[in-house]
């Protein structure tokens, strides 16, 4: 999906990012001045930013206020939390510094797909004859592959409204420069499609 809002790339430079107390790694630092939905979790002690895509989702950044929460946070995580953010969520101009990253994941789905019932595709009783030429076929295995990239233009996997800011506002700076977590939710279907966890954005 693309950003309804991009960032620049003449904007984006090399900073630090703090995986823990005592490593960091430079990595590119998006940048941009931004109208943004964005709430604090007082109880989980988080902040959640909301970039919507074109279209009807948006991705949802978690910055936990300390290194290493990020574990916390997860054990947490559902699609109500998501949703009580979401509704708690203002709007405000904020200077937001974001990591570009890729994640890279492969699922085994075997072991899910028998748990589901679907037995049959892994046995010679299969029926695949329309898909090979072979005389017995079976399928070993089912792999899934995701990938999520996110750079200046958008993520390769609603426009924000509210009440002008005046010029005289000082925007608060929103960095995301320590391990988080970002989902991709659609807003029709209430679906959280994809969460990921970055700890360090050089090693995906």
């Amino acid at each position: 999906g693309k950003w309804v809002y991009p960032f620049n790339s003449k904007f984006t430079e090399i900073e630090t990012f703090h995986i823990n107390k005592y490593r960091s790694v430079q990595v590119p630092m998006m940048f941009k001045t931004d109208k943004v939905n964005s709430t604090f979790d007082e109880n989980l002690r988080c902040t959640v930013i909301k970039l919507p895509y074109k279209g009807k989702a948006h991705m949802l950044i978690a910055i936990p206020e300390k290194e290493g929460d990020y574990i916390s946070l997860e054990d947490h995580l559902t699609t109500e939390l998501v949703e009580s953010w979401l509704g708690n969520m203002k709007i405000r101009k904020v200077d937001i510094s974001f990591p570009k990253f890729k994640l890279e994941q492969k699922y085994k789905l075997k072991k899910l797909l028998h748990a589901l019932g679907i037995k049959n595709l892994f046995t010679r009783t299969a029926d695949l004859s329309h898909l090979t030429d072979e005389g017995y076929a079976a399928v070993s295995q089912v792999v899934q592959k995701a990938v999520i990239e996110v750079d200046e233009e958008g993520t390769e996997a609603t426009a924000a409204s509210g009440s002008e800011i005046t010029a005289f506002t000082v925007p608060p700076v929103i960095k995301v420069d320590r391990p988080f977590l970002f989902m991709i939710f659609e807003e029709t279907f209430k679906t959280l499609l994809f969460i990921g966890r970055v700890v360090d954005p050089t090693e995906m």
